[in-house]
């Protein structure tokens, strides 16, 4: 379960109280572990460090305006974002044989692993949007946030001050088969 059951309850009732829990859920974890890593922007070449920052950088908006159709119940805009994350994989984009070797020799496979994920959760996104699935589009939402949050924390964290302290909760931004958990929320 990966939010508390206060979160689940609020958003089944369509409470404001679901923002809360969705913000607290990605700030606070019972059982916090360290995924302490090196970043892996030393590592990569500039042309690698550009297209990853032009990614995240179209990830972070698309993230923005889910949270707004969300809370508004836009699903054709959840359904439009969710797929354009999505589509944004950096490993599917036209990256020469040269830039894919670059790029999975700098960065260990954990980091590709929470890329595909995040990935995932945001093609599920989309689909939750098409299907106008509220709770599902809250439940996926909170998960890529938390993706998001472990990532950064493992690898980003000379970039983003906060998140040097690398506690966060057992597996967060890991697919439930690689994190050991099996239910699916």
């Amino acid at each position: 379960m990966l939010l508390p059951p206060s979160c689940h309850s609020a958003t089944r009732r369509g409470g404001r109280r679901f923002i809360v829990g969705l913000v607290g859920a990605a700030a606070l974890g019972a059982s916090a572990v360290s995924l302490a890593a090196e970043p892996v922007r030393p590592d990569l070449t500039p042309k690698l460090q550009g297209l990853l920052k032009q990614e995240m950088i179209q990830v972070e908006q698309a993230m923005q305006a889910v949270y707004s159709a969300i809370v508004q119940g836009r699903h054709a805009v959840v359904a439009e974002k969710g797929q354009s994350i999505h589509d944004s994989f950096i490993l599917a984009q036209s990256l020469t044989e040269a830039d894919r070797r670059d790029i999975k020799a700098a960065v260990p496979p954990a980091f590709l692993q929470m890329d595909a994920y995040l990935h995932e959760l945001s093609a599920s996104l989309a689909e939750a949007g098409r299907a106008e699935d509220t709770p599902r589009q809250v439940e996926l939402f909170a998960r890529m946030t938390e993706s998001c949050v472990a990532c950064h924390s493992a690898y980003v964290s000379d970039r983003f001050e906060g998140l040097e302290a690398p506690k966060v909760p057992a597996g967060w931004g890991l697919a439930p088969e690689a994190s050991g958990d099996d239910a699916e929320g």
